[in-house]
């Protein structure tokens, strides 16, 4: 084996699968392909063929390998290894045919990654490239007649599991895949005027379309789906989301205001960095905060680190001001705290937690003091507001000696790692109630 090629095949109709991939397709003297499995559509695998069928000359010779669908990453290596290891010493040239465009679809490509670097470690050098097809999402946009990146707006690609949690009207054109259970129904009473561009069978002689206001199409998009996958066993759909132009170009968060450290000379906070990521790791596994968590599980120094870097985006973007405690005497990181903006314009939520070595010292009292007076005096809130689940009496106690006032008890409100769920004690405090830090 000389080269490894990962094919886009566009979403089924052979004219929408770009030159450059045809004539790659041309070069394979094997494609490997992976097994729909007990269940799958064997349709599938039939348009599959019938795509490389269609574009590869009837005078080059070529075979189909079959590889097992595995879900496991490292597994999934080692299975098409094993078909790589069996190939006769004639066949020099492999190719992955992918649904779509394989940039889209990254899989594919890591596991050929996988595959080049394990050969390098025998020695053998396997050249590879990655062939564009055609996306599903481009060809929704051209199917309903639009461009993607609505009047200049951003596009988003996202699953359907993550939809939900990371809409936003600011994201532009929300593309999204993977969603059996049309997550977009959690939007349509929050957004009543989203848009919906929804298509199914994409290329093929069963395309489906639908098109409107989230909330009047959603019930015709579920029975279309039913119908595709009662007559067909399966169904591939895709569906764009679109704001009215009116709310892209409406105001965004604008970004925190910069700031150098704030000190009073016991406790200093600054912005976080990434080099913070051990005390950020640190603040949240040690055993009292893990017992006040929602989920009780530890970060990894890898998530530690990734949330540390984004913490500067998260500044910029402005939806959250982050800070690291930091000891005015020793210079050594004690916990971690940080401005939100949630809820009503003008309102900030608190978090925070300190090590367990600078506990018992008025650290957060004293970081809630100074984080306090820069959102009130230069990054323009009105109204900070924290919570703490009932029983962790210490956080109550320092938000109250920094000002914080309790308004109530909301019940059943915080999960805990057990499944249950705790009270809420929540405070706040006002600008105009704000007292300053300690002298």
């Amino acid at each position: 084996m000389e080269r490894l090629r990962v094919i886009g095949l566009g979403t089924g109709d052979p004219r929408h699968v770009t030159a450059e991939a045809a004539r790659a397709l041309a070069t394979v003297d094997v494609l490997l392909v992976e097994e729909t499995g007990t269940g799958a559509p064997a349709s599938l695998a039939a348009a599959r063929g019938a795509v490389c069928d269609a574009l590869i000359p009837a005078d080059h010779r070529y075979r189909v390998v079959d590889v097992p669908t595995v879900s496991d990453p490292g597994a999934r290596v080692d299975a098409y290894a094993l078909a790589l290891d069996a190939l006769g010493s004639e066949e020099t040239t492999v190719g992955l045919p992918v649904w779509g465009d394989p940039a889209l679809e990254g899989a594919a490509i890591g596991v050929v990654e996988a595959l080049v670097e394990r050969y390098a470690e025998r020695g053998v050098d396997v050249d590879h490239d990655v062939v564009a097809g055609i996306s599903a999402p481009q060809l929704l946009a051209a199917r309903h007649r639009i461009g993607l990146g609505h009047a200049g707006a951003p596009v988003h690609l996202t699953s359907g599991s993550r939809l939900v949690d990371e809409y936003e009207p600011a994201l532009g054109d929300v593309v999204v895949s993977l969603d059996p259970d049309l997550a977009c129904a959690g939007l349509a009473d929050a957004f009543p005027d989203l848009e919906l561009f929804w298509g199914a069978y994409l290329g093929t002689p069963d395309e489906q379309l639908v098109h409107g206001l989230l909330a009047d199409v959603l019930e015709d998009v579920r029975q279309v789906r039913a119908e595709g996958i009662q007559r067909h066993g399966w169904v591939l759909d895709t569906y764009l989301l679109r704001s009215p132009g009116d709310v892209l170009a409406g105001p965004a968060p604008s970004a925190f205001p910069e700031t150098g450290p704030l000190t009073d000379d016991i406790v200093t906070v600054r912005p976080v960095t990434v080099n913070d990521w051990e005390v950020v790791r640190d603040e949240h596994n040690n055993e009292e905060s893990l017992r006040w968590d929602f989920s009780g599980e530890p970060l990894t120094d890898d998530e530690a680190r990734r949330k540390s870097a984004g913490a500067a985006r998260e500044w910029r973007r402005g939806r959250a001001a982050r800070f690291v405690m930091v000891d005015a005497a020793s210079g050594a990181g004690a916990g971690v705290i940080g401005v939100l903006r949630l809820g009503p314009p003008g309102t900030g939520l608190v978090g925070y937690g300190v090590l367990p070595a600078f506990r018992g010292r008025g650290f957060t009292t004293r970081a809630l003091r100074l984080v306090s007076r820069w959102a009130f005096e230069d990054a323009g809130l009105a109204r900070l507001e924290l919570g703490h689940k009932v029983g962790n009496e210490a956080s109550g106690r320092a938000a109250e000696k920094a000002g914080f006032r309790a308004e109530g008890r909301l019940g059943g409100r915080l999960p805990n790692p057990d499944g249950t769920w705790s009270d809420e004690v929540y405070y706040s405090l006002t600008r105009e109630r704000f007292a300053g830090p300690a002298d």
